[in-house]
């Protein structure tokens, strides 16, 4: 069987090709610059294919002929997630490929709306796209957060260290309580490729959502292991209210007066009451 992995210079790229050939897979892959890959994972490749950008279609087109399913594992930007997805997506279709594994590997976004979370809003665009318009039911995998992601500012918390060498984790409300779903990539690596093989109707075209995680941990957990594992002392850090963090975010979204670009010069705005009479047919 041969899988394409899109993206398998990244770290969990070559993660999932190790894990692909060491469970019997054929493996080719996608991406920018093969020097990137380690030697001895190279050498095993049953191709690689270069591409300059996720918009190269005539290297999409090379990449999926022949395969039996495809693994995207773009990086974590809004472009490739859904530009990117899309574009092999379509590739995809014409020559005729069932198994598609999307890019995710994040938290279930499933009971999201679209503009609740932005960070989730091109995720939600492409299933949702693929589903109204593709032959493919791709496979979504949700993971909670990448081990190595816990201690930054995309963990829980927004992590820092400052230059005195003091760390905190900062929470509103009973967050510093609240369970973080969390998996490492090598984890992530081998249960990917189980599900590719063996996920229920995955092999048979059926698409699907799979849950699994390394672990899960509180705020207050993850101060205690950071402490044990580098011997520093950390402070967990309530900064607000439910109701203090639903203002700060009201005010992110609020366009200030002070940010406006000031054109009166070249044309007087006109009155609300001048465009209701026009809109009434008063005037």
């Amino acid at each position: 069987m041969l899988v394409l992995i899109a993206g398998i210079t990244g770290s969990l790229g070559q993660r999932l090709a190790s894990n692909a050939l060491s469970r019997g897979l054929s493996v080719r892959g996608l991406g920018r610059d093969a020097s990137k890959l380690q030697p001895s994972l190279s050498k095993d490749l049953e191709s690689f294919v270069t591409s300059t950008s996720c918009y190269d279609l005539g290297a999409l087109d090379q990449a999926v002929q022949g395969v039996d399913g495809i693994i995207c594992c773009y990086a974590p930007n809004p472009i490739l997630n859904l530009d990117g997805a899309l574009l092999l997506l379509r590739a995809a279709e014409k020559a005729g490929v069932k198994v598609f594994v999307a890019p995710s590997w994040n938290n279930d976004w499933t009971k999201l709306k679209f503009g609740d979370f932005t960070h989730y809003d091109t995720h939600i665009a492409f299933e949702q796209h693929a589903a109204v318009t593709s032959s493919i039911r791709p496979v979504y995998l949700f993971t909670g957060v990448f081990s190595d992601l816990l201690l930054t500012n995309y963990g829980p918390g927004s992590f820092t260290l400052d230059d005195q060498g003091k760390a905190t984790l900062q929470y509103w409300a009973d967050g510093n309580t609240r369970k973080t779903s969390w998996s490492s990539q090598d984890d992530v690596a081998a249960w990917t490729i189980e599900i590719f093989l063996n996920g229920e109707g995955v092999q048979e075209g059926k698409g699907g959502f799979f849950r699994f995680r390394s672990g899960e941990v509180s705020m207050e957990e993850l101060a205690d292991a950071y402490s044990r594992v580098s011997g520093r002392e950390i402070e967990v850090k309530c900064v607000g209210s439910l109701e203090d963090l639903e203002n700060d975010l009201a005010r992110s979204w609020k366009l200030d007066a002070n940010e406006l670009t000031i054109l009166d010069h070249i044309k007087k705005p006109r009155t609300l009451e001048d465009c209701l009479k026009e809109h009434l047919k008063l005037a």
